[in-house]
């Protein structure tokens, strides 16, 4: 009578986990990473527009976009945007000098990714 006691409760307890488990979890969706390709123009005085094209650079995905030099980062206006372009305009306040882009990626938690795209500023 014991081991049917023993053995009613083993089963119990192994179809609570099985239940427990077997609930729809939802991997996080993974995101491509914005890919940035050339800039147009190369240089640009400050207060001008410059447009950066490549890949994946849709609001979905970039939520703001800046100059660094890896000290030093420079918040762009963003103008226009597409999944395959970026229009900015460079602040009247942009030191001469070349920078880097870099994009904050829209999501829980942001990240920065510096992109291989080079822009002077005169």
């Amino acid at each position: 009578m014991r081991f049917f006691k023993v053995a009613a409760v083993a089963v119990l307890f192994l179809s609570g986990v099985k239940l427990a488990t077997s609930g729809d979890v939802k991997e996080p969706e993974t995101l491509p990473t914005p890919v940035m390709r050339n800039v147009n123009p190369e240089a640009v005085k400050a207060g001008e527009t410059a447009t950066v094209s490549g890949e994946y650079l849709d609001k979905s995905r970039v939520a703001d976009l800046f100059l660094t030099t890896g000290q030093t980062d420079i918040k762009l206006v963003i103008l226009e945007q597409s999944a395959t372009e970026i229009k900015f305009k460079v602040p009247e306040k942009a030191a001469a000098g070349r920078y880097s882009l870099m994009v904050m990626l829209v999501g829980a938690q942001p990240k920065l990714i510096e992109e291989p795209v080079r822009l002077t500023v005169e």
